[in-house]
């Protein structure tokens, strides 16, 4: 496995590039330098930086304090972070994230899901309609955002269309809204298995 610096270069995952994302905006946030300038700062390699950046190559936890330090972050962040860190670079661990880039980025690239949701229907089977009516009771999107959310969530289903998509499980426990319209959409080599509590 080849190294850059004391760092192995692995093959990235949608994750690590997320995280090494993050870390490029904070970098630029609260230092204002190039990712030269601070590769100089920290006495490193500026291919480094820009591995560590991209997701490219794990950067060591003594690594990952030296740069969240120069960047004004505090052992809480620190703390926060190395736990998200830690399975950054594991291909079959895909960590719920804020940015649904980096789910439609490991959906996109999965040959394989496996889902269970005791709440609700997976994102990847929900008609407009039930993910509409989710966003409306759920309250968790403010209404002028809702047909926004709404599409971004079907545009995710576009992997079910292509020829080679991927082999989906979705296990279900007992979804109850009696508001909702459970109609969904399941195509392909996909199975959804209902499980109801008793």
């Amino acid at each position: 496995m080849p190294t850059v610096g004391r760092m192995t270069a692995i093959t990235s995952t949608a994750y690590s590039r997320d995280l090494g994302d993050e870390l490029r905006r904070l970098r630029e946030k609260f230092t204002g330098l190039t990712g030269f300038a601070f590769a100089e700062q920290l006495g490193w390699d500026p291919s480094k930086v820009s591995n560590i950046e991209n997701g490219k190559a794990r950067a060591s936890e003594i690594d990952l304090v030296h740069y969240l330090m120069t960047c004004g972050r505090d052992s809480v962040y620190f703390e926060q972070f190395r736990e998200r860190y830690r399975y950054a670079f594991d291909p079959y661990v895909v960590q719920v994230s804020d940015n649904l880039r980096t789910v439609a980025m490991a959906e996109a690239t999965a040959k394989k899901i496996t889902s269970f949701d005791g709440l609700t229907m997976p994102g990847l089977i929900q008609t407009p309609e039930y993910a509409r009516a989710l966003f409306t009771e759920g309250g968790h999107a403010a209404p002028e955002d809702i047909e926004k959310y709404v599409q971004l969530r079907i545009d995710r289903q576009a992997i079910m269309n292509r020829p080679a998509r991927p082999e989906c499980l979705f296990y279900v426990h007992e979804v109850r809204h009696e508001a909702l319209d459970v109609r969904v959409r399941v195509r392909g080599p996909c199975r959804l298995v209902v499980a109801a509590a008793g």
